[in-house]
């Protein structure tokens, strides 16, 4: 299992992207808001193979101010087309008379809310480093993987997904995704707060000693 993380971390946003865009390349073949997905889908893979690369490329030489700003926009940007997926899918649904059971309608609420509030709260728990705030980043972390566990457990209709008709490459693009997101979480966790200088103490410079002075023989 060891040799399986020690793989993900370097290779995980190159995987990430590649499994997005094949999962979403058949969406340029549809028509309206489903080519639209497919075309942002697309492009974001791009984004998430061209980060991955240069992170395996430079590895050190980045700075931590740029990997950070690189992990902020990777979990903010899946959060948000996470949160239009659903956003669209639940406009789409809700035109069908009786089509949304009261399950659908509080997982598409509760996965919303989620997506958006991992959005807000995480560029700001990176940047601002307080224990409380990486608390609360924790926390909307786990919601929203449960959001993401309730996307692939249950259908449009609220009804539970049986084992037949379960997505096993979206199951793999959704853990491999928070599998990223706690990680980043745990490395800012680990960056030590720079130790303050303590002022250095000037020793009182002591006062030369004054040479007695020589009698002269008479």
């Amino acid at each position: 299992m060891k040799k399986v993380t020690d793989f993900l971390k370097p290779n995980i946003l190159i995987i990430f992207g590649a499994l997005l865009f094949l999962y979403y390349l058949n969406f340029l073949s549809y028509k309206g808001a489903g080519l639209a997905v497919g075309i942002i889908a697309v492009v974001m893979s791009a984004y998430y193979l061209a980060i991955g690369i240069v992170g395996l490329l430079l590895g050190d030489k980045l700075s931590p101010m740029v990997k950070k700003v690189f992990e902020v926009i990777s979990v903010c940007l899946f959060a948000v087309f996470m949160f239009v997926m659903i956003l669209l899918q639940t406009i789409e649904c809700a035109k069908i008379e009786n089509w949304m059971g009261p399950t659908a309608w509080t997982i598409a609420i509760l996965s919303m809310v989620a997506f958006l509030a991992l959005a807000v709260i995480y560029p700001i728990a990176k940047f601002v480093s307080k224990p409380v705030l990486l608390r609360f980043a924790y926390l909307f972390s786990a919601i929203f993987a449960l959001a993401l566990l309730l996307a692939v457990l249950f259908n449009s209709r609220g009804d539970s997904i049986v084992l037949g008709d379960f997505d096993v490459l979206l199951v793999a693009i959704y853990l491999i995704f928070t599998f990223y997101l706690f990680g980043s979480l745990g490395q800012s966790e680990a960056i030590p707060a720079p130790a303050k200088e303590e002022p250095k103490e000037e020793k009182a410079e002591e006062p030369a000693k004054e040479e007695a002075p020589v009698e002269q023989a008479e």
